[in-house]
C-alpha cells in the first residue's frame, strides 16, 4: 500500500530531507525499513531517496565550551567542570561525544567517544585559555570537519560565555547558508550561555541557531546554575531522542536548489500508517 502524506516546504538546497514515522495496524513502530520502501514526491514528481536511516542509530554530538577569559573572571571553571561532568555522567551512553574549547582558537580535547571516563578526564582537566571566545569559528570549523554527510543525528553543543568574540567575520548571507547547511544535514543546536555582561553576540547567534534548529536555548547569569541546566538538557537529549528513534530520516535528491510547492512521501507497506515531519525539533519549552 502507497499513502501519500503533505508536507511542509523544506528548505533551500539540492538535496531535501523528511523525517517519517511508519506504525502497523496495531499502532507499533515498523523497523527494518529502507530507501526502497519509501517514494518521496516534490510537485508530482518522484525524488531520488539518497538514504533511509532508522532514527535509533545514536547521536553524535560535539560539545564546544568556552574557556575564555571570561569564565575565569566570573569564578566560574569549577562550575564549568561540573556541569560537564554531569552533562557527561547523564546522558545515555550509546551516544557518542566530542569535547573542544573555543578560547583563541578552536582546540580538540576528546575525540568522539562513547568513554564517559576519557571525557570526565577531559573535563577535569579544563583550564582557562588566553584570548577571546571562537564561537563562530567554533561552529563552523566543528560542522566543517569534525561531521559528514554519513552521520545520521549530528549534534552541536556550545556553553558559551558573553565575553569577547573574537572569531573571523560573518556576514547575514554567509550565516543563513551555514544554517541551511545545518538544516540540510539533519543537525540541531543547542546553546548554554553565562552571561557575566548581560548578554552579547553568543546570545543572539544561539537564539537564533536554536530556532532554526530546534534547539535547547538557556541563559543564565551565575556559573552555579550550569550543572543543573546542562544535567537538565543531557535530560532532554536523552528524552528526545527516545520519542524521535522510531522515525526514519529520508534523504532525498532534487533535480535544482528550489524546493517544490507541494510535497509528499508514501510507503509501501499492508496497511502502514505514516506521519511527515520537517525536522527533529523539540517541542516548545
Amino acid at each position: 500500500m502507497v499513502a501519500l502524506v503533505a508536507a511542509p516546504a523544506a528548505f533551500a538546497q539540492s538535496q531535501g530531507q523528511l523525517f517519517a514515522s511508519i506504525t502497523d495496524q496495531a499502532g507499533a513502530p515498523v523497523e527494518g525499513l529502507t530507501a526502497e520502501s519509501f517514494q518521496v514526491q516534490e510537485d508530482g514528481a518522484i525524488m531520488k531517496i539518497l538514504s533511509a536511516n532508522p532514527g535509533t542509530t545514536p547521536m553524535k554530538v560535539a560539545l564546544l565550551v568556552d574557556n575564555s577569559e571570561a569564565i575565569m573572571l566570573s569564578n566560574g571553571l569549577s562550575a564549568l567542570r561540573n556541569g560537564l561532568a554531569g552533562f557527561f555522567e547523564t546522558l545515555p551512553l550509546q551516544h557518542e561525544v566530542g569535547l573542544f574549547t573555543v578560547a583563541g582558537r578552536v582546540a580538540p580535547v576528546v575525540d568522539f567517544t562513547t568513554d564517559r571516563d576519557e571525557l570526565l578526564a577531559g573535563a577535569d582537566g579544563l583550564f582557562s585559555g588566553s584570548g577571546g571566545t571562537k564561537m563562530i569559528d567554533g561552529m563552523r570549523e566543528t560542522w566543517d570537519r569534525r561531521f559528514s554527510s554519513e552521520d545520521a543525528w549530528p549534534v552541536i553543543v556550545m556553553v558559551m560565555t558573553d565575553g569577547p568574540e573574537t572569531s573571523g567575520n560573518m556576514n547575514e548571507d554567509q550565516f543563513t547558508a551555514y544554517t541551511l547547511d545545518l538544516l540540510g544535514g539533519g543537525a540541531m543546536v543547542h546553546v548554554v550561555v553565562l552571561e557575566t555582561r548581560g548578554g552579547g553576540m553568543q546570545s543572539q547567534i544561539g537564539q537564533n541557531l536554536t530556532q532554526n534548529t530546534g534547539g535547547f536555548y538557556r541563559s543564565m547569569n551565575s556559573p552555579t546554575a550550569l550543572q543543573n541546566t546542562l544535567e537538565e538538557l543531557a535530560t532532554t537529549m536523552g528524552d528526545h531522542f527516545d520519542e524521535m528513534s522510531p522515525r526514519y530520516r529520508l534523504v532525498y535528491e532534487r533535480p535544482g536548489d528550489t524546493p517544490g510547492e507541494q510535497m509528499g512521501a508514501g510507503v509501501v507497506g499492508p496497511n502502514y500508517k505514516m506521519q511527515l515531519f520537517a525536522d527533529r525539533r523539540l517541542p516548545p519549552q
